[in-house]
């Protein structure tokens, strides 16, 4: 790494005579597709302003769960962990990871077209919440989809609603992949298509997005601000559902009020490609006052089976005998010439997005949907898209794979949810959670989340401990060392313009900032 001109102003701000790349760190991943591997507009840049960043980090602001500054990487750049199991990182703003694909599909509930106006995750469960008939609850920030709607208010409840979160979807996949997508391009021809449909809080990842969706309110209410939680006062970092658990989860979901609605009685079906994105799907089940627990499913890549967490919510029979090992071993454990070597690196395949299809599929058939009047809920998030495009990338052969292997089960899952459905028919809402970047512009600005802060602190702190106390994950939040700050006579806001200085960093945006924007859309 090479050292920069440091110098400081009279009002203590750290600035660089000259921007140096963040390259040369032994930590970067290696970029052995190259900086070439770009399927999208590898020329444009997004026009995305700082206070449009601003207010989605506004969305996102919970106190003590956010850092002391948003770093947002560029939307050539890409900053993630070392190895190569995530080379590539969503989180910010930019069309590649915000842009959402957004389908309401269902013969006599919703009215199939193109609808230009504007829609969230929040929007989709503010939707759910009215095909069940239950009252807006005065926190949700989504609005219903009422335009949609075949029958306006006066429609009746379905038989079965369905929501499938197809995990790291980028919406320019139903143009750019439409030969591997032929069952989701007629699904969409088919439905209520929202055209506008983005992420419009930070950051952009599957805890969040989940949350959001469930909740049909911003992270800055539901609390769940990232997959991951740093505890400034124990200095430690947590996911944000450890142990499978929904405690930091600050609101109800809609699977939580219309199991008391129902009074348990609604077959309530969770999948999930892992835990967090189950939990936050579940809600808080039997661990609230109250509460009645849904069946749940997700994958633990430990032991390449299903499980629950029984305290909270009951484990489906249908998924009892379902294991990893069986495909894996049929293929001896190698796809594309990549070798599976554990059942955590099997979900990098499109081996686990049949092994996820084949389990919905199982827990769909061996459900109590539609067998009387209530309606039900599935619930499911199909994870195997974005394992697979974290290693290899949106526009890889290997993504190809697996986006084929994906349509061709949702095919199946839907029509076994059209077969359980009953009577009052099925409303089915297909989604993402975020998207996924392309490759960088170039490989000097494929970093990791340790070469900022070194990159950083050689800047800040020369020769010194450092002013960084925690900085990783696809939350971008930065958390800084507040007496080594002092020490040095600095202060947030100067850390800040040093790491705008840096080309790899898009925005780098203090708390302050994002907390005054608060009572702007609050």
């Amino acid at each position: 790494m090479a050292p920069g001109d440091l110098r400081r102003t009279r009002a203590g701000a750290v600035a660089l005579a000259g921007a140096a790349l963040l390259s040369g760190c032994g930590g970067a991943p290696s970029a052995s597709s190259g900086a070439g591997d770009r399927g999208g507009e590898a020329g444009d840049r997004p026009d995305i302003d700082r206070e449009q960043v601003v207010e989605a980090l506004a969305r996102g602001w919970f106190p003590n769960r956010v850092g002391d500054i948003a770093v947002i990487p560029d939307p050539q750049a890409i900053i993630t962990y070392g190895g190569e199991s995530n080379r590539y990182m969503h989180g910010g703003p930019w069309p590649f990871d915000s842009d959402l694909p957004l389908l309401l599909h269902g013969s006599g509930i919703f009215r199939p077209g193109v609808y230009d106006a504007p829609a969230s995750h929040q929007d989709i469960g503010a939707t759910v919440t009215e095909l069940l008939g239950l009252p807006p609850w005065s926190g949700a920030t989504g609005r219903p989809l009422s335009e949609a709607s075949e029958n306006g208010e006066d429609a009746g409840q379905p038989g079965l609603v369905a929501v499938l979160v197809l995990d790291a979807l980028r919406s320019d996949y139903l143009g750019r992949k439409a030969d591997l997508l032929p069952n989701l391009g007629r699904l969409a021809e088919e439905s209520a298509r929202f055209a506008n449909a983005r992420v419009d809080y930070l950051p952009t990842n599957t805890s969040t997005a989940h949350s959001t969706i469930s909740t049909a309110t911003d992270p800055a209410i539901h609390g769940i601000v990232g997959n991951g939680l740093y505890d400034r006062r124990t200095g430690e970092s947590k996911l944000a559902y450890d142990g499978v658990a929904p405690w930091n989860l600050m609101a109800l979901t809609f699977a939580d009020r219309w199991g008391a609605a129902t009074r348990g009685r609604a077959e309530i079906v969770v999948q999930a490609g892992t835990d967090y994105p189950a939990v936050a799907l579940a809600g808080h089940g039997a661990c609230i006052l109250g509460g009645h627990p849904p069946w749940m499913a997700y994958y633990d890549s430990g032991s390449g089976a299903w499980r629950t967490n029984e305290d909270c919510y009951r484990l489906p029979p249908a998924v009892a005998e379902l294991h990893f090992g069986p495909r894996l071993d049929a293929v001896d454990r190698t796809w594309m010439g990549h070798e599976l070597d554990s059942y955590g690196e099997a979900r990098r395949s499109s081996l686990f997005t049949e092994l996820e299809g084949e389990t919905a599929a199982a827990l769909i058939e061996g459900s109590a949907f539609g067998e009387d009047e209530i309606t039900d809920l599935f619930l499911a998030n199909l994870k195997s898209t974005d394992y697979v495009s974290h290693k290899y990338g949106p526009y890889s052969p290997e993504m190809d794979a697996a986006l084929a292997a994906l349509d061709g089960w949702l095919g199946r899952i839907v029509a076994a949810l059209e077969a359980k459905a009953g009577p009052g028919g099925l409303a089915l809402v297909v989604t993402a959670d975020h998207g996924m970047p392309d490759a960088p512009a170039s490989d000097d600005l494929w970093v990791t989340y340790d070469d900022v802060t070194a990159w950083l602190n050689e800047r800040a702190d020369p020769g010194g401990p450092g002013v960084v106390a925690y900085f990783e994950g696809s939350e971008n939040q930065m958390f800084l060392d507040h007496a080594r700050l002092e020490a040095l006579g600095l202060a947030p806001a100067d850390i800040a313009r040093t790491l705008e200085a840096s080309p790899a960093v898009g925005f780098a945006i203090t708390e302050d900032e994002v907390r005054r924007a608060v009572p702007a859309w609050r």
